[in-house]
C-alpha cells in the first residue's frame, strides 16, 4: 500500500504522513446528542479537557450542537450561549488548540474571538455563504466534511472523493491556505439513504484520501453505523468504533475524532509500531 507523503502545519501542531495518528478530543455541550455520557457544561468542561489532555490528546473538539440530522434542532442564539461560556471557561487554562464544530459563520466569528482556531463545518460551507470568509479573514484553520448538498450526502467513495475536493477549490477560492485544511470524509448515517455499507466501504477505501496530501480526519467514534454489526447502544460501541477508526487510520487517517482519548491514543501507538515496523 503507496502512501503520498505530506507535511502540513495545523494551528501550530506539525502534522506528518509518517507520523503516530494524532487524536481530538470530543467535548459535547448538547444534550441532544445521541451519546448523552459524552454531555459538558461550562462548569465541567475545564476539567474534563484537562482530562483529555492528560491522555494525550492533541486537539479538542467543542460542539454546543449535535450534528446528528435525529437530534432536535436549536437556535443558533442557544448555540451561541452555550457554546460561548464554555470558551470563556477554557480561555487560558488549555494549551492545545481549540476547534469549534459549527456550521454557521456567526457562532464561528464569535468562537475565533475566543481563541479558538479551528472551525468544523460539517456542511463543508455549504450551510453558510459567509463562513468560507471568515476562516479566511481570521487566517484559521478549518475541517471540511465531505458535502453535496446537506452534511454527509455523498453516496460511494467516489461522490465523497469529489466533494472533498470542491471543498478544497471553495476554500482556496476564499482565500484559504490549503495547508490549513483537514478533510473528513463523512463517515456515518448523515441522510437516510446512506447506509452501513457506505462507511464500512468508505473505511475499507480509506488509503485512497492520501491522494489529497492533506490531514485525513477520521470520525467514526460511537456513531450509529456500527450498530448493524454490534447491535449496541452508543454507551457500548466503545470498542466496535475503535476497531473502525484504527482501520481508517492505518490506511491514511491523520487525526482521529473521538469520544475516547485514552483508549485511541494507545491504538494509534500500536497502529505506528505495525506500519513502521521493517521487515526481519
Amino acid at each position: 500500500m503507496r502512501h503520498l507523503t505530506f507535511t502540513a502545519d495545523i494551528c501550530g501542531l506539525t502534522i506528518r504522513s509518517n507520523q503516530p495518528p494524532l487524536v481530538m478530543g470530543i467535548l459535547n455541550l448538547s444534550p441532544e446528542s445521541f451519546y448523552k455520557k459524552s454531555v459538558k457544561d461550562a462548569s465541567s468542561i475545564v476539567d474534563a479537557a484537562q482530562k483529555m489532555i492528560d491522555d494525550g490528546a492533541s486537539f479538542l473538539d467543542v460542539g454546543a450542537r449535535s450534528t446528528s440530522p435525529w437530534a432536535a434542532p436549536i437556535s443558533v442564539n442557544d448555540e451561541k450561549e452555550r457554546l460561548f461560556s464554555a470558551l470563556s471557561a477554557l480561555d487560558g487554562n488549555v494549551n492545545v488548540p481549540i476547534s469549534v464544530d459549527t456550521m454557521y459563520a456567526d457562532v464561528a466569528e464569535g468562537a475565533l474571538n475566543r481563541g479558538v482556531s479551528i472551525i468544523n463545518d460539517i456542511s463543508g460551507f455549504k450551510n453558510d455563504d459567509l463562513m468560507s470568509g471568515i476562516i479566511a479573514d481570521y487566517n484559521a484553520c478549518a475541517i471540511l466534511m465531505a458535502t453535496q448538498h446537506v452534511p454527509g450526502d455523498p453516496l460511494g467513495i467516489n461522490a465523497v472523493m469529489s466533494a472533498l475536493s470542491n471543498a478544497v477549490s471553495e476554500a482556496e477560492r476564499a482565500g484559504i491556505d490549503s495547508h490549513k485544511l483537514i478533510l473528513d470524509p463523512a463517515i456515518g448515517h448523515w441522510i437516510p439513504e446512506k447506509t452501513s455499507e457506505y462507511d464500512f466501504d468508505i473505511i475499507n477505501q480509506f488509503e485512497r484520501f492520501s491522494s489529497f496530501e492533506m490531514p485525513i480526519l477520521v470520525a467514526a467514534s460511537r456513531k450509529s453505523f456500527l450498530t448493524t454489526v454490534t447491535d449496541k447502544p452508543a454507551e457500548e460501541r466503545l470498542l466496535s468504533g475503535l476497531v473502525a477508526a484504527s482501520i481508517a487510520a492505518y490506511k491514511c487517517g491523520h487525526i482521529v475524532r473521538t469520544h475516547d482519548v485514552a483508549e485511541t491514543v494507545e491504538a494509534m501507538r500500536i497502529i505506528h509500531a505495525v506500519k513502521t515496523q521493517k521487515p526481519l
